[in-house]
């Protein structure tokens, strides 16, 4: 398989897989919870992992079972109020705007996008221009999920300082893709899945909380690790495990360590260089098959890891397909991954390939060699129509 589609899931190494069943053979033999108390150490290495990563402090971390788990905690725990204002860039990933839609519906408060240059890049001037004290949110999806696109949000994160506005940084498609640093971009949360170019297993995620934010916030939801009975009362916590819940897989967060491992050892720097290359071939390569339109916008870097496309005389879902049959395989994006961008640019869906660390001049060569056939079949198909 020539696999393109880390965007969605990146491939767990052998490492990960053995941690997994070797911790799900301990619950078997010992029970869960004494399997879960000899995995303590473990788990406050993982911690430390992303920690490192992000360049911050363990304590500053929470685990989710997902993305989507992570942002909608954050977010769903602000105090938003009748006329506050939320901002989100074009780009904003489908999910996200489906849940802050609902807290529009139940709080008042207004949703806006933010405005953008014509090249697509956010204009911080225009942006800065428009900001009130009744903007209370500004959430930005870095890396787009329909591809190409790589927001400025240290910039973002420098304007919100400025101004003291709570920022959230939804990394999906960002950590382990591109370098991240919690304090360059000024971020109060910022979450990510740890199944994309982490190479976790799915159920595994992330919530990083800015120092002191958590006071900030009231979850919908807690139990007695985020929120733990005192003689006092119950006491929420003032840190980021706030967010967490103790009901959880220990044997998925076993393997996103040994993911977390192998990684560091390969080195995250030589990571991020073969994945920028490897994303510039492709772009360059596909930008000369004819019939193959690069779906991007100009202010799009060249070497994003998320290639979106379409194949003139066949939908993405046709060429996902077809890609298949020669173990290729790639994501056809539709327009719920970015409703504002997509329908603004008029796209349905987009054929969205993803490089890996692992993506091999090969596997390009592969890739362009069963799209360029493609391409040339729609045409000549379109041809015998007319």
């Amino acid at each position: 398989m020539h696999y393109f589609n880390q965007a969605a899931g990146g491939l767990m190494p052998d490492r990960a897989l053995h941690a997994i069943t070797a911790h799900l053979q301990r619950e078997q033999h010992a029970g869960p919870y004494a399997a879960a108390q000899q995995a303590q150490p473990q788990l406050e290495a993982l911690y430390a992992q992303l920690a490192e990563l992000l360049h911050c402090q363990p304590g500053d971390i929470a685990l989710t079972t997902g993305n989507t788990h992570g942002w909608c905690a954050v977010v769903g725990a602000l105090a938003l109020q009748h006329g506050d204002r939320v901002l989100v860039a074009p780009g904003e990933w489908g999910g996200n705007y489906a849940m802050l839609l609902q807290l529009q519906d139940r709080t008042g408060c207004v949703l806006e996008t933010m405005p953008c240059t014509p090249d697509g890049a956010i204009d911080l001037a225009a942006l800065e221009a428009t900001l009130d004290d009744r903007v209370r949110l500004i959430a930005l999806t870095w890396v787009p999920a329909h591809g190409s696109t790589i927001y400025d949000a240290v910039a973002v994160g420098q304007l919100c300082a400025r101004h003291r506005i709570t920022y959230v940084v939804d990394a999906a498609q960002a950590l382990g893709h591109i370098p991240v640093d919690v304090q360059a971009l000024h971020c109060d949360a910022l979450t990510a899945p740890g199944r994309k170019w982490l190479c976790g297993p799915r159920g595994t995620g992330l919530v990083y909380l800015k120092p002191g934010f958590a006071a900030q916030l009231q979850p919908m939801t807690v139990d007695h690790v985020s929120c733990p009975i005192t003689a006092a009362g119950p006491a929420l916590r003032h840190d980021a495990r706030v967010l967490e819940q103790s009901e959880s897989s220990i044997a998925l967060k076993l393997g996103w360590l040994a993911a977390l491992e192998e990684a560091a050892a390969t080195g995250w720097p030589e990571r991020f260089a073969t994945i920028s290359q490897r994303a510039s071939q492709l772009r360059s390569a596909l930008a000369a098959v004819p019939g193959v339109t690069l779906r991007h916008l100009p202010s799009a870097p060249a070497d994003c890891a998320i290639v979106a496309f379409t194949v003139q005389g066949s939908t993405p879902a046709q060429i996902q397909q077809a890609l298949l049959r020669h173990d290729i395989q790639v994501a056809a994006s539709g327009r719920g991954f970015a409703p504002l961008d997509m329908q603004a640019r008029g796209l349905d869906a987009v054929v969205r390939a993803s490089v890996a660390w692992h993506t091999t001049p090969a596997d390009i060569t592969a890739l362009l060699h069963a799209i360029k056939a493609l391409s040339t079949q729609a045409a000549q198909a379109s041809t015998a129509i007319i």
